[in-house]
């Protein structure tokens, strides 16, 4: 598959701080890329570095087949769409919008049409007359991105444009951002610590942490099956419960936890004779439902909080101090158990991922 952008070893370095180690990977053309991970994992410095904004101390960074070895920001082939928007207060939409391919000197039937386009593509036509201060937070950030689009750049790079808006304007700018991007083809790399915005969007995710990437995969391999106890625990949610490796393969490992012995999946072969399993929260099955699972036990619920679409029980399994928490759907019709109660609760090995005691 074509790349659009490669990053071949490259490093970064702020006085003594390695914000970003000796890493490579591809983005293929067309795609919708995603860097993950907490603050200070070096994806921003990442993004910046494909920007032109920092310089790479080692390695190559290469856009459209190109090296960008002392290419300005201005002469390379992108365009970014920062968190804060950035937007001429004096000037309508539309100028704003206009703005670049005004300081670019491009025929005025040309800035017309294409900031048409532009604002079409964004759903902001009837707004083109507005000033910023006349224009909701979600609307400014379609401002940003089509001043970004416009320009018809061959990467457009994003640092978590989404930060400012309220959770629901969030998710619905998410899908719109998508639905753009596969409207128009255009590669995009995207910066978020969000796990649930690279979730619904991305195409391909690289989960950073500490300036390196521990996994680079789909959005569901990432998640089902994670390469590392980092990307486990920042990905979704999980229970870590320490177990005893009976055995263990290349790509399955049978380990015991408070009696119960079970097959487990691993991403490499493990030596030691303990370790932890990874477990997700929703893929415990409770009552009745954990008739159909592989494992098997009793427990005991310790704690129950409702939140509307589901009802989370913390839970202790019966012969282990073992605690784990249990996202179980609420469909209305089933009240929840109650605190103290002893229930059936089960899962299949293959909902778990076994790491161990020295990964992380």
């Amino acid at each position: 598959m074509t790349s659009d952008v490669e990053f071949r070893d490259v490093s970064k370095v702020f006085g003594s701080f390695l914000a970003v180690d000796n890493i490579s990977f591809s983005v293929p053309q067309g795609s919708f890329f995603s860097l993950l991970g907490p603050s200070g994992c070096g994806k921003t410095t990442t993004l910046r570095m494909a920007s032109g904004f920092e310089w790479p101390d080692r390695g190559d960074v290469v856009i459209d087949g190109q090296n960008m070895h002392n290419v300005p920001a201005y002469a390379r082939p992108t365009n970014m769409v920062f968190q804060r928007w950035a937007l001429f207060p004096h000037m309508t939409v539309t100028q704003n919008v206009a703005f670049g391919l005004e300081v670019d000197r491009r025929p005025r039937d040309e800035i017309v049409r294409r900031v048409a386009e532009a604002l079409e593509l964004v759903g902001l036509t009837d707004l083109a007359t507005r000033k910023p201060r006349q224009l909701s937070g979600g609307q400014m950030q379609r401002v940003a991105l089509a001043r970004a689009l416009v320009k018809a750049p061959k990467v457009l790079l994003l640092d978590e444009p989404l930060g400012a808006l309220d959770l629901k304007l969030r998710m619905q700018m998410q899908l719109e951002l998508k639905r753009i991007q596969r409207e128009i083809g255009t590669t995009f790399i995207y910066v978020t610590h969000d796990q649930g915005e690279a979730l619904t969007m991305s195409d391909q995710i690289a989960v950073m942490n500490k300036g390196r990437i521990d996994q680079l995969d789909t959005p569901q391999a990432i998640y089902d099956r994670p390469a590392t106890r980092f990307v486990s625990s920042f990905i979704g949610n999980a229970n870590f419960l320490p177990v005893d490796i009976l055995d263990c393969s290349d790509t399955v490992a049978k380990v015991s936890l408070g009696g119960v012995t079970f097959a487990s999946m691993v991403n490499r072969k493990l030596s030691g004779k303990s370790g932890v399993v990874s477990l997700r929260h929703e893929r415990i099955r409770i009552g009745n439902e954990a008739a159909t699972s592989q494992i098997k036990t009793n427990a005991t619920i310790t704690d129950a909080i409702f939140s509307g679409a589901a009802i989370t029980y913390v839970i202790r399994l019966e012969g282990s101090d073992a605690i784990l928490t249990v996202d179980a759907p609420h469909d209305g019709t089933t009240a929840p158990q109650s605190i103290g109660t002893t229930v059936r609760v089960g899962w299949d090995g293959d909902a778990t991922t076994t790491f161990g005691d020295r990964d992380e």
